[in-house]
C-alpha cells in the first residue's frame, strides 16, 4: 500500500510539471504565433507568405539572416518548421566540402544550389506533444550552430 501511494504521488507531481510547460497546439503553430514567440525572445520576425501561400518568417541571429518556412499546414496551423539560411559565395563551395559538413555534423544539413552556393537547414516538428520549451531548445541549437557553419564555409 505504501509503495502504491508513493507511486501515485510521484505521478501526480510529474503531471503537474508537464502541465506547467506551455504546450504547443496539437495541430501545430500559426505564423503569428511563431513570430510573436521569436519577438518575445528578442529576435526580429518579419512575417509574410511563401510562394505556396504558407507562412514564412525572415529573421537573423548574430548577423546571419535566415528564414523560417512552414510545412504540413492546415487551417493556418502548421505541424513543421524549417530554419533555412543561404549564402552567396564569391567562389562556389565544393561538393566535397558540403559533404564533409554533413558527415561531421548531426543537426544542420547543407546542400548546394546550381551556382555552388550553400544553404543550411534544420527541420523541427511543432505538433502533438511539443512544448515551447522544446521549440526553444531546437532554436538555440539552430542559432548556436550557425556561426560554426559560417566559419566552415569561410563566410
Amino acid at each position: 500500500m505504501k509503495t502504491a501511494m508513493i507511486a501515485l504521488m510521484a505521478s501526480v507531481a510529474m503531471a503537474g510539471t508537464a502541465n506547467a510547460a506551455e504546450m504547443i497546439n496539437r495541430d501545430g503553430m500559426t505564423g503569428p504565433e511563431v513570430a510573436a514567440w521569436l519577438q518575445k525572445a528578442g529576435y526580429k520576425a518579419a512575417l509574410s507568405k511563401d510562394s505556396s501561400g504558407d507562412p514564412m518568417i525572415e529573421s537573423a541571429a548574430d548577423g546571419t539572416n535566415f528564414k523560417i518556412y512552414f510545412y504540413d499546414c492546415k487551417d493556418d496551423r502548421c505541424k513543421a518548421l524549417q530554419f533555412s539560411a543561404g549564402f552567396d559565395l564569391k567562389q562556389p563551395l565544393k561538393l566535397e566540402k558540403a559533404n564533409e559538413w554533413n558527415t561531421k555534423n548531426r543537426y544542420l544539413k547543407t546542400y548546394l544550389d546550381e551556382e555552388g552556393d550553400p544553404y543550411v537547414q534544420y527541420d523541427v516538428n511543432v505538433n502533438a506533444g511539443r512544448t515551447l520549451e522544446g521549440l526553444k531548445d531546437d532554436f538555440e541549437l539552430w542559432v548556436g550552430m550557425l556561426p560554426d557553419f559560417t566559419t566552415f564555409i569561410g563566410w
